[in-house]
């Protein structure tokens, strides 16, 4: 719609030069612009009017020479018309000024199109893109009145046509058009619609983009012309039935192939003779839609294959032994011929399923050729492979070793920081003697620039070490790092808290020894007891039973602790006080008198029994508790004097070390 004037309104003129009234509508613009695709016949749109006279009181209008007409009001200069088109094609509209004298001479003439083409309900399906075999459903609405049917074409870019079909409408008008991509060169959807009286309306345009999907073929090589090239074919097409390979155009060698479970097929081909092949391959669906045909070309030369995973020829090599294995690509080979470097062939025959491994030393590293070629027992020989290949020494470098000093006697972690380092790589420690310890690699980070190791020294020399890195993977390679580090001998235990004596310190008794405490721990301990700090003969226990021969002597132990790969450590404890005597021996059974204790008689002291056990016994004699002088015998004669009064018997329990026991019998009375 055109905007109003400005305040200061259009430049006016004179009544015999005065310009016919401007004409404007957005839904119907000036042809040859294209049509609003959403107003057709019937459908109103508004037109806006605008004069260029100060007089025009209205404007007046029709629509061809047959058409509608009418006369609206101008305001302000401006009017505006709500007009429905009644035919399609082409359209002219009519419009003067009004004025108090009435219409104008002068009138615009203001051309458009009415398009009466079907309408799609989804703008967005033109320039859908979609793959061949593929169906669209389009739903159409009706540009005109009293539409039936739909008539509808596939074609190409230059209008070839490849399907063509009618679809009834809906009581409405409406109705989904459901299409499918019968060819990968379908370019447009060309749709018109059908009234009841069998106008056809214009056409509808509609582009797409078809995807051929045709089929991609991956191939699995075979060798030569003994083992055939695998093929695997697929398509983007959905559901194919069927694929179609042709080899050089020629219909003999068809094959139609019954896709599996993927929608994938496989074939296979030997070549017979020389030269490049054109292999054609397209699918097909159970409607008999086709796809685009992949043209794939395919060369098979009759030379051997050689393959190495040592010495391949896609990568690097290592300077380290390995192997070639050569694989016959001509029926009936019995033996390969080969060259390295240049060296003269050597022949080696092939083996029942036409193999032949063969061994290689690498002499250094850089650029290296095998020349291979095989030999029939007829004497044909077959086209010439060049294995070419790089060997490279890996760069490896050890710059730092930690820590700097380690003790012999245990195992230890050591950090190699550096570059190129490998898992598989041979670690050594050489200690000062030069005998080279293998060590275990524990773990590898940072793309080989930093390796924990597991270093066996227990035996080892002491003195500056170094560390020296061989390749797994190469000859007469290996990097030492330069500086050295210290393997020293390790510290001896040593005691934080002392040992100690426990016990009661008296002949007789056991005492026993603490171990102590000690830092680095120690994995077992000796002893050595001591009197008077001279060692006890034979005294090396945990604990020691105190012997009379050690009354009155101050008793240490000294405790040797023991540490596998460390010098022995030793600590003293504090002296006891001196051996005190042992109990006294007590009676377990009271001594006694035996005999008749009759006057002129003898008697008999029984000892009784003691613990512990005594060395030897004294004897004390009593009447009625007064000792009877010189009585200190086992036996006692009884006299006159004696009669009638109490006679008792003490033993005494001597042992040495030990203080003395005494034990009393019973009374017993002297008779005549």
């Amino acid at each position: 719609m055109v905007a109003p004037a400005s305040a200061a309104g259009p430049t006016l003129q004179s009544a015999q030069t005065v310009r016919p009234p401007a004409v404007s509508s957005y839904e119907y613009p000036m042809y040859p612009n294209s049509p609003n695709l959403d107003y057709s016949i019937g459908m109103a749109g508004t037109f806006q009017f605008l004069t260029y006279r100060t007089d025009t009181v209205a404007f007046a209008w029709r629509l061809g020479d047959d058409g509608p007409s009418g006369t609206v009001p101008a305001v302000d200069r401006l009017g505006y018309a709500s007009i429905a088109p009644t035919q399609a094609g082409l359209q002219t509209l009519y419009v003067r000024d009004v004025t108090p004298e009435g219409p104008q001479p002068s009138e615009t003439a203001y051309a458009f199109k009415v398009d009466d083409g079907p309408r799609l309900v989804d703008r967005g399906e033109d320039g859908a893109e979609l793959v061949v075999g593929e169906s669209r459903t389009v739903r159409l609405r009706p540009g005109r009145p009293d539409v039936v049917s739909y008539t509808y074409s596939l074609r190409d870019r230059v209008h070839k046509t490849y399907y063509t079909g009618t679809v009834a409408a809906r009581p409405d008008g409406t109705a989904d058009l459901t299409w499918t991509a019968v060819h990968h060169e379908i370019a447009n959807l060309l749709v018109h619609s059908v009234s009841a009286d069998g106008t056809v309306s214009a056409s509808r345009y509609v582009s797409y983009s078809v995807d051929g999907a045709a089929p991609t073929v991956s191939r699995i090589p075979g060798v030569g012309w003994v083992t055939p090239t695998t093929f695997i074919a697929r398509t983007r097409m959905a559901n194919p039935v069927e694929y179609v390979v042709t080899i050089n155009s020629d219909q003999n060698s068809r094959q139609i192939l019954t896709p599996a479970a993927d929608g994938s097929a496989t074939f296979q081909l030997l070549p017979t003779v020389r030269g490049t092949h054109y292999i054609n391959v397209f699918a097909r669906n159970a409607a008999g839609v086709q796809t685009g045909s992949a043209i794939i070309l395919w060369s098979v030369s009759n030379r051997p294959e050689v393959t190495s995973t040592d010495f391949p020829s896609n990568g690097v090599g290592r300077v380290w032994p390995g192997t070639f294995t050569f694989t016959a690509g001509m029926p009936g080979t019995t033996e390969f011929r080969y060259r390295i470097n240049g060296a003269p062939s050597v022949a080696v025959p092939a083996g029942p399923d036409g193999t032949a491994t063969v061994s290689w030393t690498p002499p250094t590293d850089g650029a290296h050729e095998v020349l291979l070629w095989s030999v029939t027992a007829t004497g044909s020989t077959s086209d010439v492979t060049e294995h070419r290949f790089q060997l490279k020494r890996r760069l490896i470098a050890l710059d730092h070793v930690t820590p700097g000093s380690v003790t012999t006697g245990e195992v230890h972690l050591l950090e190699l920081t550096g570059y190129g380092m490998h898992k598989q790589d041979l670690i050594e420690v050489i200690p000062a003697d030069g005998k080279p310890v293998p060590a275990q690699v524990h773990h590898l980070t940072g793309g080989g620039a930093m390796m924990l190791v597991h270093a066996d020294l227990t035996g080892v020399a002491t003195g500056p070490a170094t560390v020296r890195l061989t390749p797994h993977d190469e000859l007469g390679s290996s990097v030492t790092w330069a500086s050295r580090f210290q393997i020293v001998a390790p510290p001896a235990p040593k005691a934080t808290k002392l040992p100690a004596i426990t016990g009661t310190v008296a002949v007789g008794s056991t005492v026993k020894a603490s171990t102590g405490t000690w830092t680095p721990s120690a994995t077992s301990y000796k002893y050595q007891w001591a009197a008077n700090g001279t060692a006890i003969k034979g005294a090396t226990g945990a604990s020691l039973k105190i012997t009379a021969a050690l009354l009155g002597k101050k008793l240490t132990v000294t405790v040797t602790a023991i540490r596998t790969g460390h010098p022995n450590g030793k600590a003293t404890s504090k002296a006891t006080a001196a051996v005190a005597k042992g109990k006294a021996p007590k009676a377990t059974k009271k001594p006694k008198i035996s005999g008749t204790p009759k006057v002129g008689r003898k008697v008999k002291a029984l000892v009784g029994t003691w613990s512990p056990k005594a060395d030897s016994y004294k004897y004390e004699w009593r009447l009625n508790g007064k000792l009877i002088k010189g009585a200190t015998g086992k036996t006692l004669k009884l006299t006159s004097k004696m009669r009638g009064k109490k006679l008792t018997v003490t033993v005494i329990a001597r042992k040495a070390g030990h203080s003395n026991g005494k034990a009393t019998s019973a009374k017993v009375t002297v008779r005549r």
